[in-house]
């Protein structure tokens, strides 16, 4: 074998195919299938083709909250990941986040293998050449629209790639073909985010013109069917072209000079918007019955639980979800769950300071919302007539109600005068300084989102899905892209639009760009809590060295008289967060050290060693 081949075959093995002399793939019932002949039989490309989309990490990044301003881990005191994110700096080598970068060009190897054979396993290609059918090299018992969904799925997915790969490091290397074993790799180079990004929108339009077959459950589609929750789809690629060109767009990306604005954003946003609201995609506004969740909002987090059966045409604000319920319950649950083994990622003092009060007022000023480096000290909003830091969880924004489980909160919707939660030190979810114990909440709060309170050993799990991409997602895409544009109006109506869904007052009119900046980031934090968006927003706003490093809980005291006090404390400081070095991930120590010998290019993400 060549040493060129040896030093590939590991994380970088994207750029060499298979080597000649072990060619296989699939096995038969007493062998194995080379690869020339993974064309001639349907069973064979078809599991080929179900192997695209591995490692597409929907939902990779769900434990993420605790590495955000969202939440701290139990778990911060006793060694782990969670533990070394909080007290350690760390350099490439050690770099406690997965960013998959083998697996994901291993991946994209696949598919560029699947399409620069097209011609081998696509019927119709040999036919419009000419050949007649016993001249075909190929099966032809397959459907034109699984052929059709084949291609869609291939470039889809090539797109999703290379957007993990933008987002994390930004720049990769595009590639759409097989490098042999031979290939000595000197003309290759990194690709900046202008050049993925159009390529990521290139593959995604290529998916888009497959023929659109509404009736076809081989096609790629818009509407799905109720157990495919999980299943790429037309929405999702408008979705992604609209995401692929906000980031690009963002502080953290953009570069001067690059079609890449917030005007081409915001473009992108309303056509992707417009495309979802024309295939009869809404947002979720069902009401609870029987108190089963505080509002419709938490009621569409938790749904389909236990009593209902989830079809999509009740469920239109959803585009891609996870087809699994969370074990939110036993994995992130409370004290007084029979059967949970953690608490797991415990709400911040930070994250509870976003949910206004139902007048629309925030809490803090979102400008400054501290007066000292670690949070101790709230900057109260002048505005605000309704917040009492003796009585601090009254009167907030509906969604604050079905996110967080807080002192006083009820146990069962539909028991009101039933158990209550108890936070304060020795209550009987009572906050806890013994690093020892994972039931008990570190800062004060519980996660309560996607928990149906249904769930228990006893009752079994009916916790609700994470939402990888939904329509309230993509109005707060284009309300920010609209504001950094100059789209005020859009800005304003687009959030208005999810406020309104729970109630809460639209946003009072006159605000400068500035200050409605702050008031659609504050939104996106409260909307979209908990679903794998604000790792990446603090990201791409660049403002990781105001959010990362402090956080907060809040310690309360019953005193003999039953009079509760409520003291803030800090968490300590998560160990050189705010630096700029994690505003992107590190490649691994053995990607670059082969890249360096292959190119002599040092590829390591700047900032990093």
């Amino acid at each position: 074998m060549k040493k060129i081949y040896k030093l590939l075959v590991s994380a970088i093995a994207f750029f060499a195919i298979l080597p000649s002399c072990s060619q296989l793939l699939e096995p038969e019932p007493y062998g194995l299938v080379e690869l020339d002949l993974v064309w001639t039989k349907y069973n064979y490309t078809s599991t080929l083709v179900g192997t695209i989309g591995n490692a597409s990490e929907w939902n990779s990044t769900w434990g993420y909250a605790a590495y955000t301003d969202e939440a701290q881990h139990v778990q911060d005191r006793t060694g782990g990941a969670y533990y070394n994110w909080y007290t350690k700096d760390f350099l490439s080598g050690t770099f406690p986040l997965g960013s998959n970068y083998s697996g994901i060009y291993n991946n994209i190897r696949t598919i560029n293998f699947f399409l620069t054979n097209q011609e081998k396993w696509d019927y119709r290609i040999q036919r419009a050449q000419g050949k007649t059918d016993e001249e075909l090299t190929t099966f032809t018992n397959v459907d034109d629209e699984e052929l059709d969904f084949w291609l869609a799925k291939a470039h889809f997915y090539r797109a999703w790639y290379y957007f993990m790969l933008m987002k994390r490091f930004g720049q990769a290397v595009i590639i759409t073909d097989i490098y042999d074993q031979n290939e000595t790799f000197e003309n290759v180079k990194l690709d900046g985010v202008e050049k993925i990004a159009d390529f990521i929108i290139q593959e995604l339009d290529t998916a888009l013109e497959t023929p659109e077959m509404e009736n076809s459950a081989l096609a790629f589609r818009w509407r799905l069917a109720s157990g495919q929750w999980n299943r790429i789809n037309r929405g999702f690629a408008w979705v992604l072209k609209a995401r692929t060109a906000m980031y690009a767009a963002s502080p953290l990306y953009y570069q001067e000079g690059s079609k890449y604005t917030w005007e081409y954003a915001y473009q992108m946003n309303k056509e992707a918007v417009e495309q979802l609201l024309a295939h009869d995609h809404k947002l979720f506004d069902i009401e609870p019955n029987d108190n089963y969740a505080y509002c419709c909002y938490d009621y569409y987090h938790i749904y389909p639980s236990g009593n209902d059966v989830v079809t999509r045409s009740t469920d239109k604000e959803t585009i891609l979800a996870n087809n699994g319920s969370l074990n939110l319950w036993q994995a992130n649950g409370l004290p007084i769950n029979k059967g949970r083994v953690s608490c797991g990622i415990c709400p911040t003092q930070e994250l509870v300071d976003c949910y206004e009060t139902i007048d629309g007022e925030p809490i803090l000023d979102l400008a400054k919302p501290y007066l000292d480096e670690k949070h101790l000290q709230p900057n109260y909003n002048k505005n605000n007539h309704l917040y009492d830091p003796n009585n601090p969880y009254e009167n907030r924004d509906p969604r604050f109600y079905g996110s967080i489980y807080y002192n006083g909160a009820l146990r069962w919707w539909d028991k009101p005068k039933g158990q209550k939660i108890e936070t304060y030190v020795g209550g009987n979810c009572g906050i806890s300084d013994d690093a020892n114990s994972d039931y008990y909440t570190r800062t004060g709060y519980y996660l309560r989102k996607f928990n149906c309170d249904d769930s228990s050993d006893e009752n079994g799990n009916f916790d609700g899905r994470v939402h990888n991409a939904r329509l309230a997602e993509m109005f707060l895409n284009l309300a920010e892209c609209a504001c950094e544009s100059g789209h005020m109006e859009d800005a304003y109506d687009y959030t208005n639009l999810v406020r309104e869904r729970v109630g809460m007052p639209a946003l009072p009119e006159g605000l400068t760009q500035d200050q409605l900046r702050l008031r659609i980031r504050n939104e996106r934090r409260v909307e979209l809590a908990f679903e794998n968006f604000r790792f990446d927003d603090v990201r791409r706003w660049k403002i990781i060295d105001q959010t990362e490093e402090h956080m907060t809980g809040m310690r309360i005291i019953k005193g003999d008289d039953g009079k509760l006090t409520y003291n803030r404390f800090s968490l300590g400081t998560r160990t050189n967060k705010g630096a700029d070095k994690y505003l992107l991930f590190p490649m691994s120590e053995d990607e670059v050290n082969k890249m360096k010998y292959l190119t002599g290019v040092n590829w390591q993400t700047p900032g990093w060693e």
